[in-house]
């Protein structure tokens, strides 16, 4: 009986803390941010998975029109996220065979992984770095973001590439704090790595607005740290069903709207 009593008492808990995060989340003051930080996978970097993925197809004489792939992955990347998360920072080798898998499932296909995972790998180095680019829109909405007066920052669940990454891509220019949890110790959605966030920029939680694409990694860690979110979602909910998240946006493009220009407040933003 006790141990009932406990566990639903963390359930309480539990629920009380995600409807008071929900509640934090549905009022945001855009006019209030000063910050914006953001996540670096398929928020501001992407690369050519579906296109490979695509080729192979074509390889196979297979016949499928390129967006019904791209909405697989989307949906297997969310998938990945609500229920194995941390498996994605694994590492290749770990989890994009099952990863492909699940695709494949979802589009009832059947495949040797073994031989389907070779060639999506053997495409991307016929190809070239850099396997991560930016999203076509990146850099003009970052220097839209700058133009207005905001600051910007990354914090990012990465590996020791990451640095070279933003230094290769350009996007190191742009930024002004960068947090990658390899360096800092700990992951998203640990709430410590949105408050070496809040020390690293000396601002209070309420100027900043977290963007990313995960809402268990992105929106659950930064708002228990009192940070507002923004979910990039490019199918609208589609994936993210389960969730009530109420500021969800096709891509950072949509921040131009949300976000107005502000009065410079004694901070010089510069272009490195």
């Amino acid at each position: 009986m006790s141990e009932i009593l406990i566990t639903t008492s963390c359930l309480i808990r539990k629920s009380l803390a995600e409807l008071s995060i929900h509640q934090r989340s549905e009022h945001v003051n855009w006019s209030n941010k000063t910050i914006i930080a953001f996540d670096l996978g398929y928020t501001l970097v992407t690369n050519d998975r579906v296109k490979h993925y695509h080729q192979y197809l074509k390889e196979k004489n297979i016949d499928m029109n390129v967006s019904e792939v791209e909405q697989a992955f989307h949906l297997i990347d969310k998938k990945f996220m609500r229920e194995y998360p941390k498996v994605i920072s694994t590492g290749w080798n770990a989890y994009f065979p099952w990863f492909l898998g699940l695709v494949n499932f979802h589009l009832k296909l059947t495949f040797d992984l073994v031989e389907q995972c070779d060639f999506i790998k053997q495409a991307a180095v016929k190809q070239g770095p850099p396997f991560w680019k930016p999203f076509p829109w990146t850099f003009e909405v970052l220097a839209a973001l700058q133009a207005r007066s905001y600051q910007l920052a990354l914090l990012s669940n990465w590996d020791h590439s990451a640095r070279p990454i933003l230094g290769k891509l350009g996007l190191t220019d742009y930024l002004e704090t960068i947090i990658i949890s390899d360096e800092f110790g700990c992951e998203k959605p640990d709430v410590e790595i949105f408050r070496e966030l809040l020390r690293q920029t000396g601002s209070p939680p309420e100027n900043i607005l977290y963007v990313g694409d995960n809402y268990y990694d992105d929106a659950v860690g930064a708002l228990q740290a009192g940070i507002d979110t923004v979910i990039l979602n490019p199918y609208e909910r589609i994936g993210i069903e389960e969730t009530d998240h109420p500021h969800v946006v096709n891509s950072i493009r949509d921040l131009l709207t949300l976000l107005p220009a502000r009065e410079e407040e004694g901070h010089v933003h510069q272009h490195r």
